[in-house]
């Protein structure tokens, strides 16, 4: 069984880096996405921006809502190396995790320019020993929390987040165990109130599932966790996660067994236990770090796929969680590919944007999606000049 290490390409050859982008619809890596409104008839679109992890580095791109296409790239100071990144709904904050000095940097963003202001007090620091900050959820529904997952320590820390400073506070009970190399975590379920860990190197890939108290942060396990996502002694390696109000999706990305596979559950809407669906698991390409999931209409499913630089997409069965490849699925996605994010509001044409890191080409590429079929095709100008090797990814409106 394998432990982290220190090096950056460790982790990423263990574990999904996010987001982050993570869960989409939810906000998988908590990447929850939205933006306040104060006009009501001819307005004009509110500021998207797209951010990206590099090391040491986080750049903002504005986005296009037209065409998709991004503007040049503001960098700034970031963490040398992060798992997890997320922007709660509305409050114009961006987090990102710190795995080598195991906290979580905290960023206040300019609706006008997407630049970032560290928020005072940050980081935060997680309960663990250095290195292992990993994947961040966070939510407004229900209860204003941020979880950052321990890779190292096996746990995941618990926050309650102030709306008016952005400042985290430790929830009481924080923090709380999961299992072996905890890598990303989302929050699931109506106004979501469970949340769900991966935990890579679990014998049987288990999903750490937990109840949120909306009162104040704290978990509670459910009964049956942790659920296992493959047989004894197969190292599933669960990585990315990503969710519907009813259904979790699960990208198998492997440690000692190359998988390629998404398992699927239902989610009980009730106890938030986990029941793998009649036809699960999915195949993918090979090594799907990264999963992102289409926003508001929870139709299409993307993984990427790092060791063979393709983009699987796979529609959605709403009603049964059922996952079907799209026609010309898996597409080329470049010399490299990272992290996924897909823009939270419909282009006029009613189709939505998908982002990709590329990682050895500085870069990051476009794709319009296909609202009826899932097809992808290039934005133009793509791919888009993003600074020295952009790994995760979020979509924010501020």
């Amino acid at each position: 069984m394998r432990h982290v290490k220190k090096s950056l390409m460790a982790v990423v050859a263990l574990a999904l880096l996010l987001s982050l982008a993570g869960c989409m619809g939810k906000f998988l890596s908590g990447l929850t996405l939205g933006g306040p409104g104060e006009c009501s008839t001819n307005c004009p679109p509110t500021p998207a921006f797209l951010y990206a992890s590099s090391p040491d580095h986080v750049s903002a791109l504005s986005i296009n809502q037209t065409t998709g296409a991004l503007g040049p790239a503001l960098e700034m100071a970031g963490p040398n190396q992060s798992t997890g990144m997320t922007a709660p709904v509305s409050l114009g904050r961006l987090y990102v995790s710190d795995f080598v000095n195991d906290t979580v940097q905290g960023f206040s963003i300019n609706s006008n320019t997407g630049g970032l202001t560290a928020i005072a007090g940050s980081p935060f620091p997680l309960s663990g020993t250095a290195p292992g900050a990993g994947g961040l959820s966070a939510s407004v529904s229900g209860g204003a929390y941020l979880y950052a997952t321990d890779l190292n320590a096996g746990e995941v820390d618990g926050f309650a987040f102030d709306s008016a400073t952005g400042k985290l506070t430790a929830v009481p009970g924080s923090p709380f165990a999961v299992g072996n190399t905890p890598v990303q975590a989302v929050q699931a379920g109506l106004q979501g109130k469970f949340l769900y860990v991966s935990n890579l190197n679990d014998p049987v890939g288990g999903i750490s599932a937990f109840t949120i108290d909306f009162n104040t942060g704290s978990l509670t396990p459910i009964p049956g966790s942790p659920f296992a996502t493959g047989a004894s002694g197969t190292f599933p390696g669960p990585s990315a996660l990503v969710t519907t109000d009813s259904f979790l999706y699960v990208a198998l990305a492997g440690t000692a067994n190359a998988n390629n596979k998404i398992v699927a559950f239902s989610i009980d809407q009730s106890s938030g236990i986990l029941t793998p669906i009649v036809g699960s698991p999915f195949v993918t390409g090979s090594d799907p770090l990264y999963m992102a999931l289409v926003p508001v209409t929870n139709k299409f499913l993307f993984t990427a796929n790092v060791q063979d630089n393709t983009i699987s997409v796979f529609a959605v069965d709403g009603t049964s969680g059922l996952l079907a490849p799209v026609s010309g699925s898996p597409f080329p996605a470049g010399t490299s590919v990272g992290g996924l994010a897909i823009s939270p509001i419909a282009a006029p044409t009613g189709n939505y944007f998908l982002y990709a890191a590329n990682p050895q080409g500085n870069a990051i590429s476009g794709y319009t999606i296909d609202g009826s079929t899932g097809n992808l095709s290039p934005i133009s100008g793509s791919p888009f000049a993003a600074g020295n090797s952009p790994a995760l990814l979020a979509v924010v409106v501020p």
